[in-house]
């Protein structure tokens, strides 16, 4: 390939290495041909055709140069190597895609003498030119670091832009990235810190650390992946994978004007909810029990305060928020949709700070810190609160007045370093939510969880890590009212062990780990509360559970086109006693009157076991740098589930281990996407395809009574399920404008067939599950009007979800009986819903000590009354009416304060 002179002499100028580099090239590629006194470009030109390689280098070096030679499926290298003897050239490859043709003995030039901002570039060197290593490739790393807070900078970009190499800091700050001996410019680049930019001088293996610090001026960028490289788009090997940076999700429109994760996760493709005050999310097609949450490791069985209205996430206490829904790492496992990893902050290293936020209906405040004069251990400690209560007893409404509503929650971190290769991580959290129609009927609900991690550094190349995690989820219900004064009780609790171990080889990061949880169910208690009340009470048996799953993945460069991600997980499963097994008489229906018997297990004995393999693959084909195709499969298993009669998550639904009824789901999921960069990466591109089966997924019968019953087996179905969809994005990552546009087409079905009618539904067809949304579209947009003002906006529209519609009526003794039509065959009104928010900073001076920040919000700016339910008014000799229930039907405007001191 022909370059102009200057152009090949930039490219010699930033990649050359100061001493002959013969590297073996990472092509596997065998060259059959035969040349008779063929000048060397025609040679390099035929090598270009027959390689996805390309050769830099200037003509005039190349001239008179004739090559004689017959090769026989000869590897690359050596086909250089004998190109080039008796010349005074030798190659080196500098990326996976490309080799450089130059003089022996060529000197390096020197890098720039100063950085992108105009600052002297600092010289850093790594080990000494007279002992330089002899690899082909040495190891740079290091650990990024806050200025201010001293905490490690996650997710920052390290590159060196000439040879078109990069990595990501991890969770801890830390970063490895493979280059050749020589001089390399490395530049630092995150989301609202200042990039730095410096002069590596690399001669062996070695660490260099660097601090980032704040930008005076931090613009308000959207961007849906804020921890990237440039084209990680187009190079990354993960597909459906996306990350928020928290920056990003408090700039966003508030809903009375509170930050919201999960809002913020609902607005990226293939994300869905069944509408507005439902709890939980909805994940390509799935329920909303398929999500695994993880705060801080953590597993939230409940992540949602007030109905949904609110998420358990403190924003001021969050780092940063990925979501897998594609491509899901081996080390999780457990649900069938995707995984949504909540990482928490670690606490300010340098001096103690502030943040906090006050709304109209919350308010929130977050400390952190050193403890100690050696500021080893740090501490970060944030709490929230809502006075809904003082708003409600404000509306006119005599209903509301007499309802209330409030929630809080606390969240605790303590790290503490022990030496350089010792790290302690301790993490807690808190919430409780109450919420009441009248005074006599309240609900109260809380989320407990708490997590211990030692991470050890054995060497530069392994790490390894313990972890114990303790979760628990309670609901209580009570009814104060004289006659029927009782109190209904349930939830679970879990605790996990989970040993790990990461090994970084170049091109491989090998992750290999296990993963042991105990389950405790508690389904469902029902007391009187005093002499006076009628309440017969009822108590379902514990039910416990034991999971363990050995896992190892391996990401690793095939070729220059190729790369992979493979992964194997192995899981199984134990219900385990004491507990009861009812058996029913064989070819009939379950029901409470065919139980013939029951079986008694022990504590500690095997009621049902189940296990299985989950494999997961990532290929990526690199067809140019600017675009790729990417194609996965995963299979998934899940082993606890959620029953529910409704749609969304309920205080009221309960958790039901898989048992001798109830069996694991497992999901199969095929993916295929091709991802395209434009405007030297200003925009991205991306269309994703998917597929997926369920086995074993539960629907309920009609006339299902899941509410304390004994044999709810006997009430809940298991069919076959199918997803598919496709998911398009269109994104914009810089300038004054920027944002994301996106297309959801995602079908979710289900098919429960029996040679029983009463133990199928629809005739053993197809139907739509009820978080079936064919059609999504989300517009997300982010204007810089100055240095000071923001506009930012967000609007979806999305297909109403399914519903079953009663078809006609008949009257039975004078009461009127609904007769409906096939499960789920139609649909409430589409939801569309526009907000609006208007960020103002206060100051932006270098020094300040108070920083504060102004948000105005419009949730619903047109008031749309988009429809949660749709109930229908039976009359006699009428067709029954539809009249739809909507929770949010009016504009919310809403004004926040945020500070950072």
């Amino acid at each position: 390939m022909r370059f102009p002179f200057l152009a090949s002499l930039v490219a010699c100028f930033l990649v050359l290495i100061p001493f002959l580099g013969t590297a073996q090239t990472s092509s596997d590629s065998l060259i059959t041909a035969r040349y008779e006194q063929a000048p060397l470009q025609t040679i390099l030109s035929d090598l270009e055709k027959k390689t996805p390689l390309r050769f830099y280098y200037q003509s005039q070096w190349l001239q008179d140069i004739k090559v004689t030679a017959v090769f026989d499926r000869t590897p690359l290298p050596e086909v250089l190597r004998k190109s080039l003897e008796g010349t005074t050239l030798e190659f080196i490859q500098y990326h996976p895609f490309a080799i450089v043709i130059k003089p022996a003995g060529f000197v390096q030039p020197v890098l720039a003498t100063k950085d992108s901002q105009g600052r002297p570039l600092n010289r850093v060197q790594v080990g000494s030119p007279q002992n330089a290593s002899k690899a082909a490739k040495v190891t740079l790393r290091g650990r990024l670091v806050h200025s201010k807070t001293g905490e490690g900078v996650a997710g920052a970009t390290v590159a060196v832009t000439a040879m078109k190499a990069g990595a990501m800091s991890d969770a801890n700050g830390d970063y490895e990235l493979s280059l050749p001996v020589g001089e390399h410019l490395v530049s630092y680049r995150v989301v609202g810190l200042m990039p730095e930019e410096r002069i590596v001088a690399l001669y062996n293996s070695g660490k260099v650390d660097v601090t980032l610090y704040e930008n005076a001026v931090a613009l308000n960028e959207v961007q849906i992946n804020s921890e990237r490289l440039t084209d990680q788009n187009v190079n990354s090997i993960e597909m459906g994978v996306n990350k928020l940076d928290m920056g990003v999700v408090r700039k966003m429109p508030t809903f009375m004007g509170e930050a919201d994760v999960v809002k913020a996760v609902m607005l990226l493709p293939g994300v869905s909810s069944v509408g507005e005050g439902s709890g939980g999310f909805n994940v390509r097609g799935g329920s909303t029990d398929q999500n695994l949450v993880l705060m801080g490791g953590v597993p939230v069985y409940n992540p949602s305060h007030l109905f949904g209205f609110f998420s358990v996430f403190n924003p001021d206490a969050v780092q940063d928020v990925t979501l897998y829904r594609g491509g899901i790492p081996a080390q999780f496992g457990g649900r069938l949709s995707s995984v949504l990893d909540v990482k928490q902050k670690e606490g300010n290293k340098n001096k103690l700070t502030g943040k906090g936020a006050l709304g109209p209906v919350t308010s929130r405040l977050v400390l952190e810190g050193p403890l100690g004069a050696s500021k080893n251990t740090t501490f970060l400690v944030a709490g929230r609160v809502s006075y809904l209560d003082w708003f409600l007893k404000r509306l006119k409404d005599e209903q509301l007045r007499r309802s209330s509503a409030s929630f809080y929650d606390i969240t605790a971190q303590v790290n503490h370093q022990l030496g350089a290769k010792d790290k302690i991580s301790i993490g807690g959290y808190y919430s409780s939510d109450a919420f009441g129609f009248t005074k006599d009927s309240l609900y109260n609900w809380q989320n407990i969880g708490a997590s211990v991690k030692h991470t050890h550094t054995f060497s530069e190349k392994w790490v390894g890590s313990l972890s114990g995690v303790i979760s628990k989820y309670s609901f209580e219900a009570t009814d104060e009212l004289a006659s029927r004064a009782s109190s209904f009780k349930n939830g679970l609790w879990s605790v996990e062990v989970k040993p790990e171990l990461t090994y970084y080889a170049g091109k491989h990061q090998i992750t290999a780990g296990f993963q042991g949880t105990r389950y405790e169910f508690q389904p469902g208690i029902l007391a009187a509360t005093s002499e006076e009340s009628s309440v017969n009470g009822s108590a379902l048996p514990y039910q416990q559970s034991m999971e363990g799953a050995l896992y190892l993945s391996d990401e690793y460069t095939i070729s220059p086109r190729w790369s992979a991600m493979v992964g194997l997980r192995f899981s199984s499963f134990w219900n385990i006693g004491p507990g009861d097994v009812y058996v029913y008489a064989p070819g009939e229906t379950k029901r409470i009157r065919t139980i013939q018997d029951t079986l008694h297990f022990d504590a500690g004995q095997t009621i049902a076991r189940y296990s299985g393999l989950e494999p997961r693959v990532s290929l990526k084909f690199s067809i140019t740098e600017n675009n790729s195709l990417k194609a996965g499969y995963q299979r998934m298993r899940q082993y606890i589930h959620l029953v529910s009669s409704t749609v969304g998550i309920s205080p009221i639904d309960f958790w039901q281990t898989s048992n001798s009824f109830i069996q694991p789901q497992v999901g199969d999921q095929y993916s295929l996407g091709y991802f395209h960069n434009f405007l030297d990466n200003a925009l991205e591109f991306s269309i994703e395809g998917y597929y997926k089966d369920i086995q074993n997924q539960l629907d309920y019968k009609e006339g299902a009574d899941l509410w304390l019953n004994p044999a709810v087996e006997a009430d809940l179905l298991a069919g076959k399920g199918r997803t598919y969809g496709a998911e398009v994005l269109l994104s914009k990552k810089s300038g004054r404008f920027t944002g994301w546009t996106s297309y959801t087409y995602a079908r979710s079905q289900i098919k429960v067939a029996s040679e029983r009618p009463e133990e199928e539904i629809n005739k053993g067809e197809w139907y739509s599950s009820n978080h079936d949304k064919p059609h999504t579209f989300n517009l997300v947009t982010a204007w810089q009007m100055n240095r000071r003002v923001a506009l930012t906006s967000n609007f979806t529209y999305s297909t109403g979800r399914p519903t079953t519609a009663p078809i006609g009526q008949y009257l039975n003794d004078g009461r009127i009986i609904p007769i409906y039509g096939p499960r789920n065959q139609a649909r409430i009104p589409d939801y569309h819903r526009l907000d609006l928010s208007l960020t103002i900073e206060t100051n932006h001076k270098k020094d300040k000590k108070w920083e504060g920040r102004w948000n105005f919000s419009v949730s619903n700016v047109y008031g749309r009354k988009n429809a949660y339910s749709v109930f229908y008014r039976h009359e006699k000799f009428s067709v029954p009416k539809p009249y739809k229930l909507s929770v949010v039907g009016i504009p919310l405007p809403s004004i926040s304060y945020e500070f950072k001191f």
